[in-house]
């Protein structure tokens, strides 16, 4: 039970990240195009998005339908990475750029000396944090080795299922780095959670990067979600009642008002992902797995002991130190990430 409740608070502060940012998006974006002010409000586009994209969307069951939008979300985050990249190489937001003057004071740049706060401090493990939950999609592995294609002889799966994983996971972490790096060389420490609300609504390039990201948290935020639905479904002994349809359109609205509506109100997009990436990313990326691996190992053991056999898969004393080593590695991560994470939100 204690993985499922950590996948759903894990999944539920990810689908509130991803709600502010479609928010901050799409208002943004109403902004620059002169809308209406009620249009100019996160909170409206929230509610808007909430009823008339995401709720249809989640309410898919099969997430194959999801690809077109979701290669169109890639294709939105890669220009997002080549924008930033650019706006860092010209200086358009530095001193003397053509935007600088176009943005709020507390989001222009700012650099302060290696000397006066070395690079390497406390703050090193709210990155982390960050990370693990920038990685973290192990609740819905099953889901996607059930819905992929086998190979052309019609059995082999798990090679294809491998061969997306390392590609995901590859340009996940190529975009991931360049994003963060171009962010932070271009505005140093009033960098803001969402990266994108630095940029002048004003900017036409930062226009189309804002649509793109909002394009992919669109087709990001059924996956998402359906990791948090069967999650509490399971938690309240639903689990086998999830195939109806009354329980899964009833389960589906009320999370969504739920999550979403909770993000009108909790608009801290870097303390949710960092906290939550934390106590909860650092839990299901090296804690479960270890204990895991050592529950089913000693099972094995002791199911074969009677018989005079060693257990199949049985773990040894390397593997074993190394679970007790990624245990011990996540609660410290957990600890000290929630800590820092937490002392930084005190003193903003």
């Amino acid at each position: 039970i204690i993985p499922a409740i950590v996948i759903i608070f894990k999944t539920m502060s990810g689908a509130l990240a991803y709600a502010i940012i479609l928010g901050d998006s799409f208002a943004s974006m109403a902004s620059l195009a002169g809308a209406p002010t009620l249009l100019r409000s996160p909170n409206v586009w929230i509610g808007l998005i909430s009823a008339f994209v995401l709720l249809p969307l989640c309410l898919l069951r099969d997430l194959s339908s999801l690809a077109f939008g979701s290669i169109l979300g890639t294709a939105g985050t890669i220009y997002t990475a080549l924008f930033m990249t650019l706006r860092y190489f010209d200086g358009s937001y530095a001193a003397a750029g053509a935007f600088h003057s176009a943005i709020a004071p507390a989001l222009q740049p700012k650099f302060v000396s290696a000397a006066a706060k070395p690079l390497l401090n406390a703050k090193i493990f709210v990155l982390i944090s960050m990370l693990s939950t920038t990685f973290l999609a192990h609740y819905n592995a099953p889901k996607f080795f059930t819905e992929i294609a086998p190979d052309s002889n019609g059995k082999n799966k798990l090679s294809r299922f491998n061969l997306a994983v390392a590609g995901g996971f590859g340009l996940a972490a190529a975009l991931c780095g360049v994003i963060m790096g171009s962010g932070f060389l271009t505005f140093g420490a009033a960098a803001q959670g969402l990266i994108l609300n630095n940029f002048a609504t004003s900017d036409p390039l930062a226009f189309i990067a804002r649509l793109g990201i909002a394009v992919s948290v669109l087709f990001s935020y059924p996956l998402l979600f359906l990791g948090l639905r069967d999650g509490v479904l399971s938690a309240v002994g639903l689990g086998k009642a999830a195939a109806r349809n009354d329980v899964h359109r009833l389960a589906t609205i009320l999370l969504i008002a739920l999550v979403n509506g909770t993000a009108c109100v909790l608009k801290d997009l870097g303390l949710i992902v960092a906290l939550g990436g934390a106590v909860l990313g650092s839990t299901l990326v090296y804690i479960m797995p270890a204990l895991m691996s050592l529950r089913v190992s000693s099972r094995q053991a002791a199911a074969t002991k009677a018989a005079g056999i060693e257990a199949p898969g049985k773990l040894s004393k390397v593997e074993t130190g190394f679970n007790y080593f990624l245990i011990g590695l996540g609660a410290f991560l957990a600890v000290v990430g929630a800590a820092t994470t937490l002392a930084g939100a005190g003193g903003h």
